[in-house]
């Protein structure tokens, strides 16, 4: 009997000592995968989460990703907040960090973005171009009270903005209600980014229509990315950038709306509408 307790007690320190160093050497793996920090303007944010999975699985990592405006981004970066990766909308505020030595030089235009109409499932009212949104038969929801609102996105047609908000049926404060009420049939037409239109719920439920670019406010329509000066994982946050530029990633983006810079639309854009910023974009 005692033998028997004195294995029965062997087996269970044995047990626990074991299961103490697994438990040790996961506690250590886990220690040892680095962490990259990823500040983003908030517009991406979906189509980031879904490359940000891909990328921790591909080089066993993990992404602390923030999405916000991308001013209140570069200012708590000014401010000592920390980051890796920096991905504002357009290009003034790498270019800002830049002149303050907070970024490396080498950043890239990674994406191009628009302006659409959306009309509920089958356009009913056969809307064709943003004029069509004055018409007296067309109720249109607004969405005035965004980061970026249709007075700013289409800042050329500012003019037809102003007499849309002036007819708008219903002016909403959150983008996500706007979209589900086009969506439920409720009004005729709304303008959205085009990425709204990709969204779980709305994707597939509703009808696009094209809107010019040369209607688009050009300082919002391009994404860049970049390395911060002091990133820790410099090597890491490389990769990802590459990762962003490369095929692969540049098919997620598109998948959520946006236009790759690698895209054929994408290098139209860039050299019809952007050709101060060709040396931004990648070769």
């Amino acid at each position: 009997m005692r033998k028997f307790f004195a294995l029965v007690v062997g087996i269970v320190v044995s047990t626990l000592l074991l299961s103490g160093c697994t438990s040790n050497q996961a506690t250590e793996a886990q220690k040892e995968i680095p962490t990259l920090v990823v500040y983003s303007c908030g517009g991406p944010t979906e189509a980031l989460q879904e490359l940000n999975a891909v990328f921790e699985k591909k080089y066993n990592c993990k992404v602390e990703f923030t999405g916000a405006s991308s001013g209140t981004l570069r200012k708590a970066i000014e401010n000592g907040a920390y980051c890796d990766v920096y991905m504002p909308r357009g290009v003034k505020h790498a270019e800002k960090l830049l002149n303050e030595g907070l970024i490396e030089p080498d950043f890239k235009i990674y994406q191009f973005t628009e302006w659409v109409i959306i009309t509920p499932k089958g356009n009913p009212k056969n809307i064709t171009k943003l004029e069509d949104l004055l018409r007296d038969d067309v109720v249109v929801y607004t969405n005035s009270k965004a980061s970026i609102p249709e007075s700013r996105a289409l800042k050329p047609k500012k003019d037809i903005i102003e007499k849309i908000y002036e007819k708008s049926a219903k002016d909403f404060d959150c983008y996500r209600k706007m979209l589900k009420a086009v969506v439920d049939g409720e009004c005729d037409a709304a303008l959205v980014e085009r990425r709204c239109a990709y969204l779980d719920g709305v994707k597939g439920n509703v009808e696009i229509i094209e809107i010019p670019r040369e209607y688009l406010n050009k300082a919002d329509g391009l994404f860049t990315i970049g390395v911060l000066k002091n990133s820790k994982n410099k090597d890491l946050a490389y990769k990802y950038m590459e990762f962003v530029l490369s095929d692969e990633g540049q098919s997620i983006l598109a998948k959520h709306g946006f236009i790759p810079v690698k895209s054929e639309k994408g290098q139209e854009i860039l050299h019809k509408y952007y050709p101060e910023y060709i040396d931004l974009a990648p070769k």
